[in-house]
């Protein structure tokens, strides 16, 4: 944990300051061991140099299938997806992660924080509840040459930063969708945004208009979804890996999609037909296994809740980008809303 975090770190609930104390510290200066302490005497350890603001047992374990998920799968090697969809068709390029301060909240296997930190951000902070921060984040963050990146263990719709303290993006990518109230998680995030600063998020479109919609999406891609995710771990790897395949049967493959057993998505070709076979097969069976996840939460918004939402955080249309595109019958792959304050 880098010092600099304490300028941004403090109690969840109350907004309080925190002391640090009994800290240890690395051959590089870091924080490996300390407590922060809230003026009301609660203390919160850092451990394996992470802050951790665990809240109770419950909301714990609403987040293991993403901890077994991240560190199962991991998505290190998916920067080309990144690159040509949540970059693409939300910022236009990486050049807006340049010198900027930025909090990664739900950064999962700590994959889009390595590649923030490689477009030039001047810091990032990864919040993050499950315990992939002690397995595939440390795989991923630890080797690299990087040391401007703070991990924190928390809930995001009680992070422990200070409100209007971030200058540069709050992203909340692929994330809020699964958390206990999207509204108040937005909220909360939005709070930490400072007078020029953007929060980045989308959620799971809820697309039931007309018979049709209605259908595929109440008793196929929910359906599906509920009776998939009771399965056991190593059930729904194998039912993810079977779809993996069969996706690449004429017909069966486009149909299975549309009816939601299985997502594959867009992937981007490499220019070797092997390469990309295997990365179409590796693409179905990760967002197989995540969108047929054993998540507590899992959230559908339609375009007026999300847009009942924005108006909310930010009345002024003028500083809220994407909307035509985000709620347009085509949504670009990836596409989030950007909310400046």
């Amino acid at each position: 944990m880098n010092r600099e975090l304490l300028n941004y770190l403090c109690e969840p609930t109350t907004k309080a300051e925190l002391k640090l104390v009994d800290e240890k510290y690395d051959e590089g200066g870091r924080i490996t061991e300390g407590f922060l302490v809230s003026p009301s005497g609660k203390k919160y350890p850092i451990l394996r140099g992470i802050p951790r603001f665990v809240p109770e047992d419950d909301l714990i374990k609403s987040v293991k299938s993403f901890g077994d998920e991240w560190n199962y799968f991991n998505f290190i090697d998916f920067r080309a997806n990144w690159l040509n969809h949540t970059v693409k068709h939300t910022f236009g390029s990486t050049e807006v992660f340049k010198d900027k301060v930025i909090i990664d909240a739900g950064g999962g296997s700590g994959s889009q924080t390595f590649w923030m930190l490689q477009s030039g951000a001047k810091y990032v902070i990864m919040l993050e509840l499950s315990h992939s921060v002690d397995d595939v984040v440390q795989r991923n963050l630890g080797p690299t040459k990087y040391r401007n990146y703070d991990v924190v263990q928390c809930s995001i719709d009680q992070p422990p930063i200070k409100d209007n303290s971030i200058t540069g993006i709050v992203m909340c990518h692929n994330v809020i969708q699964h958390t206990p109230s999207v509204e108040k998680t937005a909220e909360e995030l939005y709070r930490l945004v400072s007078p020029g600063g953007e929060f980045v998020f989308n959620c799971y479109p809820r697309n039931d208009k007309g018979l049709k919609n209605w259908i595929r999406f109440h008793v196929f891609n929910v359906g599906i979804r509920k009776t998939v995710s009771k399965f056991p771990f190593g059930v729904r790897v194998f039912y993810s890996r079977t779809m993996g395949v069969l996706m690449f049967v004429p017909v069966l493959g486009f149909f299975l999609e549309k009816l939601h057993f299985c997502v594959r998505g867009i992937v981007p070709p490499t220019g070797s037909f092997w390469n990309d076979v295997y990365r179409k097969y590796r693409s179905t069976v990760v967002n197989t296994f995540d969108a047929m996840g054993s998540h507590k939460y899992q959230h559908h918004k339609s375009d007026e809740e999300i847009q009942a939402l924005v108006n909310k955080l930010q009345a002024n249309p003028e500083k809220v980008l994407n909307t035509k595109e985000y709620y347009s019958n085509y949504r670009p792959v990836q596409c989030a809303l950007r909310v400046f304050k």
